[in-house]
């Protein structure tokens, strides 16, 4: 299941509409929109973690790392993410670009 997809389905388990989680990350309905679609994905690590609190679910589960919502170490992915600098976090970027890509799922 795609980060799209994910987000989609837990935004409907909560009975929640796109322009809910829109302006809960201050972006607008078509940002929202173009996540779960697949024609976007969010680059800013802090739109991650506003989800994968918003839900109370990990950022693996976001990612489709895993299916189990819930990880005590979820958010160590963005931990080591947020040290790397600029251009190493756009290298982590493209690289899971390239694998989602890879798969057919981006």
């Amino acid at each position: 299941m795609t980060f799209g997809e994910r987000l989609r389905e837990l935004r409907e388990d909560n009975d929640e509409k796109q322009k809910d989680i829109a302006d809960l990350l201050f972006v607008s309905n078509k940002v929202i929109s173009d996540y779960e679609r697949g024609i976007h994905f969010p680059r800013d690590e802090r739109v991650i973690i506003a989800l994968a609190n918003h839900f109370g679910v990990s950022i693996d589960y976001l990612f489709g790392i895993t299916n189990i919502k819930n990880h005590t170490s979820g958010n160590d992915f963005l931990i080591v993410f947020h040290s790397l600098s600029a251009e190493q976090k756009n290298e982590v970027m493209d690289f899971m670009q390239f694998l989602a890509a890879k798969t057919g799922e981006y």
